[in-house]
């Protein structure tokens, strides 16, 4: 047997990190072998000390705006951005400006995306304006956003949808009308969160899962922020709904301080919470309750952030190049066990029906290569992004991506990108 790259050295597989020997021929992991017994190769890398090789990260949730937002962010930008974080497969949401609710619309966003994307990617649209498009766009969608305009017409979708992923975001919009009323005409920034609270997460939840109670579907609520909505989840999942949820490293790290701290960098939806909730989707992370890590990438221009006034501040912020650094830095200081990669890995890659997200024969060769140990800092500035600022800037972390391989072509080298824009494939999965 003779193998395309031979990968040798510290390897997180099987749940653990290994010595081992990874080969990957014609894109595809084809051997994990003892180094002593590795198969001939054409290249190899040995890793030196203090790097591993991780499977690429799979991120189900990130916005890489383009079309008339591309001042906010591009796809050579975004996936940029993933490059140097270690991402190596992403899954864009619809809410672009067009909104992506049309056959034609997803089109086109897809020859976008194939023309300029470094890294492989998958689309999510929303719900279809004409109902007599949906099998079409099934067949190139990866599932289907669901916003809360939106929640009443998932029961007479359940059936046609029965095996599509369908992503929620959890945020009844009365009660957050209501409370953006009571918030009067010029609310504080720090008033984010009691606009937007708990309740209104926690309703959204219930309303949902008994819309959905018995109906044939896949439910995924997104980025979920509080104990109670966790417990909720998990309870419908006891009681043999299908349905499952995300998180964030930002929901799991910073509190609601943070915005009187910075103002509208922080402002995100949902908001930071309080400390008690914050603990809890941690707490959630460690002991794998939730079934991904996602970070959804909301880039901004840093002048839109710094507005003074509440609703000119739009809510969101960049992830994709910080949160494989952030992941490993809690694992290393013991916050999170070893096996939270997976939730950044090959759990998220399983949600959307794909090969990637773990070292296993057959897996694709998604591979990076991380040093751990030495302490940096995040800089903001020097984000890829077109979001040249975070919440987390100036955070110590001890991890960083030194190399990239994507089904096994080495993609990123240090700074070095070695790919052309558009090397990143479509991929939609198995589920439909």
């Amino acid at each position: 047997m003779r193998v395309d790259l031979i990968i040798e050295g510290k390897a997180y597989v099987g749940g653990g990190i290994v010595e081992a020997a990874i080969g990957v021929a014609d894109g595809k992991i084809a051997s994990i072998s003892n180094p002593a017994n590795a198969p001939e190769a054409d290249e190899k890398l040995v890793l030196g000390s203090g790097e591993i090789a991780l499977p690429g990260m799979v991120d189900m949730h990130v916005h890489m705006r383009d079309f008339n937002q591309s001042h906010k962010e591009d796809w050579w930008t975004g996936t940029l951005s993933a490059l140097r974080g270690g991402v190596t497969m992403v899954a864009d949401m619809p809410n672009n400006d067009p909104y992506i609710d049309r056959l034609d619309r997803l089109r086109e966003k897809l020859k976008l995306a194939e023309s300029r994307s470094l890294v492989d990617f998958a689309l999510y649209c929303g719900v279809p304006r004409d109902l007599s498009e949906l099998d079409d766009i099934r067949k190139l969608a990866c599932g289907f956003k669901i916003y809360p305009d939106d929640y009443e017409k998932l029961p007479s979708l359940a059936s046609r949808l029965a095996e599509d992923l369908l992503v929620i975001h959890p945020e009844d919009p009365e009660v957050i009308r209501r409370e953006r009323l009571r918030a009067g005409a010029s609310p504080s920034l720090e008033s984010h969160s009691r606009i937007r609270p708990k309740s209104a997460e926690l309703k959204a939840i219930d309303g949902i899962l008994s819309l959905m109670r018995g109906k044939p579907a896949k439910l995924h609520f997104t980025h979920l922020t509080t104990r109670e909505s966790i417990l909720k989840v998990v309870s419908a999942k006891l009681q043999g709904t299908r349905v499952t949820c995300d998180a964030t490293l930002h929901h799991a790290l910073l509190t609601s301080r943070e915005v009187g701290r910075l103002g509208g960098i922080a402002k995100v939806n949902p908001p930071l919470r309080e400390k008690e909730d914050v603990e809890a989707v941690l707490r959630a992370m460690r002991w794998g309750i939730v079934d991904a890590i996602a970070s959804d990438h909301a880039p901004h221009l840093l002048e839109e952030k710094l507005r003074k006034n509440y609703d000119e501040v739009p809510p969101g912020f960049p992830g994709l190049e910080i949160y494989l650094p952030l992941l490993l830095t809690q694992i290393l200081e013991r916050s999170l066990p070893l096996s939270a990669l997976d939730l950044y890995s090959r759990k998220p890659a399983k949600l959307l029906g794909l090969s990637k997200g773990l070292i296993s024969l057959g897996a694709d060769g998604d591979l990076v290569i991380v040093e751990v140990g030495a302490e940096r800092r995040i800089d903001a500035s020097r984000l890829a992004s077109k979001a040249k600022y975070s919440p987390f800037d100036g955070w110590p972390v001890k991890a960083y991506v030194k190399k990239v391989f994507i089904r096994g072509v080495l993609a990123l080298d240090g700074e070095n990108v070695l790919v052309k824009e558009g090397f990143g494939k479509h991929v939609r999965g198995s589920q439909g």
